[in-house]
């Protein structure tokens, strides 16, 4: 981000606590969400900006992207880059709340409200990946990855925040270019991952799924047999044989004189249509 000019600074106050803009975040510490507001007052300043003042969700969207990149030359992984500009948007949105109510309205519930606020302002703004799958493919993707100091410096951050990345600078300094390059496509690194552990998941659905179906199904629907004399493939024969006593049980059943007419269960005998015929033609 652009310094700040000799002009007077936007400052705002909370309860007993002044929050003034500021350009960008400290070196070899990640930001506390203090920081995270004030780089928010800055941002949506216009003369900032430029002719236009920015909206709320582009000077989102420019922190995160900062945000990420900062953590990042720190070796460490965020979550994704539009949830880091939600979590900026949701605690800018409350602070904004908070001090634009009015004096006449500002009772011991608002000051509670608003010292829970600023006690709190003064911790990290976590935005660390804390997905274990989806950080080991960040760091296998981007090549950035976390050892054991990172993960003391980034405990320290959220506690007692006495430590310092020593190298930041250096690193700030040499790297700026290739880790920007790398922000560009980490988005694109971070899908391939989503996507990678999705189709996982889903794979063992279908797998499950099939099996299932197999559960259902008989041996008889699988393998059928072919029908007798050649004709068209039919269930096998246990299955024929229940459907032919089931055919047997609720058809009509014939008069004892007419029992000779019948072949089977699906057949008369031939002469049967000639006399029918004859019969027709008298």
């Amino acid at each position: 981000m652009e310094s700040l000019d000799t002009e007077v600074r936007a400052r705002k106050t909370l309860g007993t606590v002044e929050y003034v803009e500021s350009s960008g975040f400290a070196q070899g510490v990640l930001p506390t969400k203090k920081d995270v507001v004030q780089n928010m007052l800055y941002l949506l300043q216009p003369k900032r900006a430029g002719q236009a003042q920015r909206s709320k969700e582009d000077a989102a969207q420019l922190l995160a992207e900062h945000l990420q990149e900062h953590w990042l030359v720190c070796n460490l992984h965020t979550i994704a880059t539009q949830n880091i500009k939600k979590l900026i948007l949701k605690m800018y949105e409350e602070f904004t709340r908070l001090y634009q109510t009015r004096k006449q309205r500002q009772n011991q519930a608002f000051s509670e409200r608003a010292d829970r606020f600023n006690e709190s302002s003064e911790k990290l703004f976590d935005v660390f990946c804390t997905d274990t799958q989806m950080r080991d493919k960040l760091e296998e993707y981007s090549g950035i990855k976390m050892t054991s100091i990172e993960w003391k410096f980034l405990e320290d951050q959220r506690n007692e925040r006495k430590m310092y990345y020593e190298d930041f600078t250096e690193k700030q300094e040499l790297k700026m270019m290739e880790r920007r390059q790398k922000i560009q496509c980490l988005e694109h690194f971070r899908k391939l991952a989503r996507e990678e552990k999705e189709g996982s998941k889903a794979k063992e659905v279908k797998y499950k799924g099939e099996e299932q179906s197999d559960e259902g199904t008989s041996v008889d629907e699988l393998y059928p047999a072919e029908e007798e004399n050649g004709g068209a493939p039919a269930f096998s024969l246990r299955g024929r044989r229940k459907r032919r006593c089931t055919a047997a049980a609720t058809g009509t059943d014939l008069p004892l004189e007419g029992e000779h007419i019948r072949m089977s269960i699906r057949r008369v005998r031939p002469g049967f249509y000639e006399t029918v015929e004859k019969v027709k033609n008298c």
